[in-house]
């Protein structure tokens, strides 16, 4: 979504995340912020609740790829 924020909350596992092209990584208890219209994608062994403003609708999903690893 373009124009939401998303809010991650780490809950098991640990990853990686990219946002822009920054990498970070991340663990249980971690928290990741993607502002207004970022790219980003994640992988890794993780568990994590999403929490968007606005709320967050399947219509404006745009997935462009599955990544392996």
């Amino acid at each position: 979504m373009k124009n939401a924020i998303f809010l991650y909350y780490i809950l098991e596992g640990f990853g990686m995340w990219v946002i822009e092209g920054r990498v970070f990584e991340v663990r249980v208890g971690g928290v990741v912020v993607v502002p207004l219209e970022k790219r980003f994608w994640f992988r890794g062994s993780l568990k994590q609740i999403c929490i968007t403003t606005p709320a967050w609708e399947e219509k404006y999903e745009h997935h462009i790829r599955d990544i392996e690893f």
